[in-house]
């Protein structure tokens, strides 16, 4: 099983919406559009049963659920790039471009 991080842990890091966005710009991930505009939903490619993978993040960090959200978030992309929660965390606050093997 995947590595993961809690809520809890992800509290400890200051992590932005913004920089997330960005990285998965960055990364392929389109943006679809949402009617809810506290979400903001990203297609990305495909899973083993040739579904696309969407990702859902809030438009704020300030929402009640955002971390949850964004736990999730990381989460999932931990497990797509097989990169450890911690990991992922770092690219998208350094703002580095992934690192493809």
């Amino acid at each position: 099983m995947a590595q993961q991080i809690s809520t809890e842990e992800l509290q400890n890091h200051s992590l932005q919406i913004t920089d997330f966005v960005s990285y998965l710009h960055q990364n392929g991930w389109q943006k679809l559009n949402h009617p809810n505009s506290r979400l903001l939903v990203f297609q990305g490619d495909k899973d083993d049963a040739g579904n696309p993978i969407q990702l859902v993040l809030p438009s704020q960090n300030t929402f009640e659920d955002s971390e949850r959200l964004l736990t999730k978030g990381i989460n999932l992309l931990a497990a797509i790039t097989e990169k450890s929660p911690q990991e992922l965390i770092d690219i998208i606050t350094q703002n580095l471009p992934n690192q493809v093997d």
